[in-house]
């Protein structure tokens, strides 16, 4: 029996410590996925909607990153593109509403297709518990968010609410788009003209309205579904003191044990199979929470760290990335080296220069430093801008050059850097 009692213990303790690894390495938004989809399960877990909405550019973030090529391609490759789908599921994680019509929008965010319209056949009302009036209500709910037009059924609602955001709907263009949109593509103006009984002119004006609004609310948006875009995890900021370091969670709901449900769990008429619900679902947010407060010690252990050995990068943007890898880190800090890779793994740190991929900061040249984009296309401007005009460097002569600074890239690298900067090849920048 006490052989059985260990075992048991040893599989719990492992199963917590396999949460503690997965919340570890999650980044800020696969963690925020996961504690809310725990929270729907568990009545014991808080969730607090954030601070502050982010801003509309946090979607426009790239990852900036160094010049090793096998990093470059990487980040090229794997750089997450922002959908519709995220987008709108991340507003309506935000949105301050009962748990009940949050499922019920996230409901229809899976049955919206790839242009952002709903389906225009009658509704399955399971989900909202056969009532077409919280349907409709949730409909008219998703409607709301951005971008102007998506939770559409057809195109005809679709340009009525953007027309609606933008304060210019009237009775003759909410007749063309309700009724006849396919003349008005025609170019049947008269027809229109004469039906609504006002001038051509008067379609002419509702046309040219009409003409500015997307009918395709997912323009803009990458294609695919259920694809993140890069949120920092870590932000590098100003204070009395200097630089410093802060974990960017201004945008983040806040969790905690929901003092209702503890109440609840405390109460003496209780059934021993409901009391061990409660206590179960409470020791899991415990250690949920504790989780959450252990990764973000140790994302600020390290990103401390990685500003104090790459402080002047962090000033200036240009110098170069200084000599640190995940075992010294480790060392430092008393931990093993698997754990400080789990920490920094598909994370990103935002300055004024940009975001970069905190791994990044770990990676090094065969000359022991590693030097940011940036850097690098200031390297090669200075080493074109001191060149003979009447004989100027090929593209391999500049990677040479910069082998001699520490700066180890191939030719083509060199190419892509002076392409995207504009920058004339050799036949180009010739000066007879």
């Amino acid at each position: 029996m006490k052989l059985k009692l260990t075992n048991e213990q040893k599989l719990i303790l492992s199963q917590k410590m396999q949460q503690s690894l997965k919340l570890l390495q999650m980044n800020s938004h696969e963690l925020e996925t996961y504690l809310n989809e725990l929270s729907m399960e568990n009545p014991l877990i808080e969730v607090v909607p954030p601070r502050e909405m982010p801003p509309s550019h946090e979607k426009q973030f790239s990852a900036r990153t160094t010049t090793d090529p096998d990093i470059m391609s990487r980040t090229i490759a794997d750089t997450p593109h922002n959908t519709l789908y995220d987008s709108v599921k991340e507003q309506i994680n935000y949105l301050r509403i009962p748990e009940l019509l949050r499922r019920e929008l996230i409901w229809l965010a899976d049955e919206m297709n790839e242009r952002g319209y709903l389906p225009k056949e009658e509704p399955e009302l399971y989900a909202f518990g056969g009532s077409i009036e919280r349907y409709e209500n949730a409909v008219k709910v998703f409607q709301s968010l951005e971008p102007a037009g998506v939770g559409a059924r057809t195109l005809g609602e679709c340009l009525l609410i953007q027309l609606r955001r933008r304060g210019e709907e009237d009775d003759i263009s909410r007749e063309i788009c309700l009724s006849y949109l396919d003349r008005l593509a025609k170019g049947q103006l008269n027809y229109i003209a004469s039906k609504l009984n006002v001038t051509v002119g008067r379609i002419e004006q509702a046309r040219s309205l009409i003409a500015g609004l997307e009918p395709n609310p997912s323009n803009g948006y990458y294609g695919g579904k259920q694809t993140m875009y890069i949120r920092p995890d870590v932000e590098v900021v100003q204070d009395n003191d200097g630089l410093a370091v802060a974990i960017a969670d201004r945008y983040m709901p806040t969790y905690g044990i929901d003092s209702f449900y503890l109440d609840m769990s405390e109460r003496e008429d209780l059934s021993d199979e409901e009391r061990t619900y409660f206590r179960e679902k409470l020791t899991q947010a415990k250690w949920a929470m504790s989780c959450v407060d252990r990764r973000a010690a140790m994302l600020m252990a390290c990103a401390k760290k990685i500003l104090a050995v790459q402080h002047d990068f962090f000033v200036d943007g240009v110098s170069p990335i200084k000599p640190l890898t995940m075992a010294e880190l480790a060392e430092e800090l008393g931990v093993h080296v698997s754990t400080v890779s789990r920490t920094v793994r598909s994370k990103y740190i935002s300055c004024r220069w940009g975001v970069f991929c905190l791994a990044d900061f770990f990676k090094q040249s065969s000359t022991g430093e590693n030097v940011t984009e940036d850097g690098v296309l200031r390297m090669i401007k200075d080493i074109i801008a001191a060149e003979d005009p009447r004989s100027p460097l090929s593209d391999k002569a500049i990677a040479e050059k910069l082998s001699e600074r520490g700066v180890s890239i191939s030719r083509r690298t060199v190419a892509k850097y002076r392409e995207n900067a504009m920058i004339p090849s050799t036949t180009g920048r010739r000066k007879r």
